[in-house]
């Protein structure tokens, strides 16, 4: 059976008023999940936790996509001028979703404001805001403004690293669309990437199975470089590789911080 791979949502609204509040996820992701032999399974923002674990415990892989900006008060930091918007219901989803991944050794994923997440929720922290925060020479990381699958900057992989065993590339041309990054690795996160000017692009966990993240967003990018199709296809060969049992979910509510 194909693994079934938990995609939490994104909240926003719709009619012509603005009037409609909704939950969604980004095509891109749901196709490449779809791609690579995973059956994507969207993760509402459920008020019943005890439901919420009844739904972690049929999954077999995570998928912590990108998005908004994760409130810094995640980190314990008060909120520079510069920060976006944020969600805390969805940082508190999210965070719960990183760390009972880590407790249970589930398979996991992490793109841009995910792999951000999962350095938080090991204790790691982030730039606010790279133009604000980051000392030296620094690339144009914020590219919103053109096409998500538009290469910005190449990246170099850490030759012993897992990201280099999957992806089977030393350096990788990427998108960016961030203007968050990570500044302190959380407890057992190992870089495996960096950009030109040395930020943070590529992430992994050895501790655990499989628990990697990107800085760039290579769902846009697969259909067009099989490097990434790799790494798709070895995120859900190795959930559906998960031993099949119920997880022993211990956290009795959402935690909020380290």
């Amino acid at each position: 059976m194909r693994p079934l791979i938990g995609v939490p949502c994104r909240t926003g609204v719709r009619g012509e008023n603005a009037e409609k509040p909704v939950y969604y996820s980004n095509k891109s992701y749901i196709h490449a999940v779809e791609s690579a032999g995973g059956v994507p399974v969207i993760i509402p923002i459920l008020n019943d936790h005890e439901i919420l674990r009844s739904l972690l415990g049929r999954l077999d892989g995570l998928l912590l996509s990108g998005g908004i900006d994760v409130h810094p008060n995640m980190y314990k930091e008060e909120a520079a001028v510069d920060l976006g918007e944020t969600d805390p219901e969805l940082d508190k989803l999210e965070l719960y979703l990183a760390r009972w991944a880590w407790q249970e050794d589930m398979p996991t994923l992490g793109i841009c404001r995910g792999m951000q997440l999962m350095n938080i929720s090991l204790g790691g922290n982030l730039y606010q805001d790279l133009d604000t925060g980051y000392e030296g020479d620094l690339l144009k990381h914020a590219n919103w403004h053109l096409p998500r699958n538009e290469i910005i900057h190449s990246v170099t992989i850490a030759p012993d690293s897992r990201m280099r065993q999957i992806l089977g590339v030393d350096k990788i041309l990427v998108n960016s669309l961030h203007h968050q990054a990570i500044k302190q690795p959380g407890k057992g996160v190992v870089t495996s990437g960096l950009a030109e000017d040395g930020i943070v692009e590529l992430i992994e966990i050895p501790e655990r199975s499989f628990m990697l993240g990107t800085q760039c967003h290579p769902e846009e990018l697969y259909a067009d470089n099989p490097v990434w199709s790799r790494l798709f296809r070895s995120f859900v060969d190795a959930s559906a590789n998960k031993t099949q049992q119920q997880p022993a979910i211990r956290p009795s509510a959402m935690p909020v911080s380290a």
